[in-house]
């Protein structure tokens, strides 16, 4: 009878497994309801809904720049019920907290990436600088540098931005923002002389011709965009810097059901109709072909935002 009741308690465990999800998932956004990020995570959603056979349920849960969603999965039973629309963000907001309350390297399950949303360098319609050799005779020529703007410290943006200075050897102040909206809008006053901003909120401004773009900071020029050169064309070797996004869930989290989420998501990215509408506002496709392949990346990406958040002077709060 002994030996009976310890089979059963070794079995149920990967029965709930098997069986998982019983009820509906729950997918935690670090961002408010109509942010950038929640607006890709509910296609997401939505279609991995599907690809489960249950609805997967969003909770926006915002606040300290998406430290309060981390932690939350982080600590969360490791049952798959609780799970992090997460990425690049998760690590950077984790290294520029005194005490997170989550190692981003070790209580994070990397399960399948999405997207990532490259920054776009824009100047005002206005400025004489047409070209990144004119901002870089413009930077060299004006006392103290040239300023720009970004949606606010530590964000890809930001470090896009001093990486770029760094690397190009010139001045230029940050101005940090409430967001990329606002960030946009100050080029487009002239309030900076330039900004790096996500591209799907620069995008309408370029089309409406409010501003000039010069260099996007992803991994490939953009079909949106084809005659913007991106960050390794400037200057050879230099990394894409972008913000990515994947779902996540604690550290514990059972491989079966792992590969039930990976699986779930290959299979909408292999859609062409979806991917159409993940890239439509010019985010780029990352995927990984296992989770421990996208693991891999991740172990690699934490130290990398770690670098640029020390060139980018970002402080801990």
């Amino acid at each position: 009878m002994q030996r009976r009741h310890l089979l059963s308690a070794i079995a149920a465990p990967a029965l709930a497994q098997a069986q998982w999800p019983e009820r509906p998932p729950r997918m935690i956004v670090p961002f408010a309801a109509g942010s950038s990020t929640d607006q890709v995570a509910r296609l997401i959603a939505a279609r991995l809904s599907e690809e489960l056979g249950q609805q997967m349920v969003l909770e926006n849960r915002a606040g300290a720049g998406g430290l309060l969603a981390s932690q939350a999965v982080a600590r969360a039973a490791p049952d798959g019920y609780t799970l992090l629309f997460g990425g690049s963000g998760s690590a950077v907001v984790a290294m520029m907290t005194r005490d997170p309350g989550y190692d981003p390297m070790t209580d994070l399950m990397p399960i399948a990436s999405f997207v990532a949303n490259p920054a776009l360098l824009v100047v005002p319609a206005a400025s004489a600088i047409r070209s990144m050799d004119d901002l870089v005779a413009a930077a060299r020529a004006k006392r103290g540098g040239l300023s720009f703007g970004s949606g606010g410290v530590g964000t890809p943006a930001h470090m896009a931005g001093a990486a770029l200075v760094a690397r190009l050897g010139i001045e230029a102040q940050h101005v940090p923002y409430r967001g990329a909206n606002e960030a946009a809008l100050a080029v487009e006053r002239g309030d900076v002389d330039f900004a790096f901003a996500i591209v799907n909120i620069t995008l309408p401004g370029v089309r409406a011709g409010n501003f000039r773009p010069l260099v996007l900071s992803g991994a490939a020029r953009s079909p949106l965009l084809p005659g913007v050169p991106y960050l390794a064309e400037i200057i050879p070797g230099m990394l894409p810097i972008t913000a990515w996004v994947a779902m996540m869930g604690p550290a514990a989290l059972p491989s079966a059901i792992v590969m039930r989420l990976h699986n779930a998501a290959t299979r909408a990215l292999d859609d062409p109709n979806f991917v159409q509408r993940l890239t439509a506002d010019g985010g780029e496709i990352v995927r990984f072909a296992t989770p421990a392949a996208l693991a891999e990346h991740w172990r690699a990406e934490v130290p990398r935002q770690r670098e640029l958040l020390l060139l980018s002077g970002a402080r801990a709060e």
